[in-house]
């Protein structure tokens, strides 16, 4: 068995919060999915939320960029800073979808109200579309936290990467 390398996540590592996003990703990843049975659906799944994590931290660096070769430019992007915590939220959100034990809506207990319709609308569109355009740590921080508890019901045993990421 081999595999070649696409692309390099490296670059990512140069932003302490993508860093240990990319530890949680592979975690759950790891926990979730059974040993060397390929997935198609959570590849595209990390694929997508990794390319989308990348748009963000190039933004910054295009900006910087821009501004020695034409002065000041504004820095804002959809992926923009916030897109870590997107990213992370997304890839939680379907990875506990495609394991097969996402409960219904209604039964999201302790998951506010904008919490959840943050989870139905990323049920319905890719990662870079979901609102709201600026994400912090607090953005549907109870849905992430529901999420985890599930996962860790479901694999008997807690996430070390969860905890490091809601402390980055």
């Amino acid at each position: 068995d081999s595999c070649d390398l696409i692309r390099s996540q490296f670059a990512l590592l140069q932003d302490f919060e993508a860093g240990v996003a990319l530890d949680y990703m592979a975690e759950i990843s790891e926990q979730l999915l059974p040993p060397a049975e390929p997935n198609e659906r959570h590849y595209r799944l990390l694929v997508a939320v990794l390319d989308h994590i990348r748009a963000g931290a190039q933004a910054p660096l295009n900006a910087e960029m821009n501004r020695e070769a034409a002065g000041p430019v504004p820095t804002s992007s959809p992926a923009g800073e916030g897109n870590v915590w997107r990213a992370v939220t997304y890839f939680t959100l379907w990875a506990v979808r495609l394991a097969g034990f996402l409960p219904q809506p209604e039964d999201l207990r302790g998951v506010s109200e904008e919490s959840r319709r943050i989870a139905a609308e990323m049920l319905r569109r890719p990662v870079a579309e979901v609102a709201p355009a600026a994400w912090t740590r607090r953005t549907a921080s109870d849905l992430r936290r529901f999420l985890v508890r599930q996962i860790e019901s479901h694999i008997e045993r807690k996430l070390l990467a969860a905890k490091a990421l809601e402390a980055a």
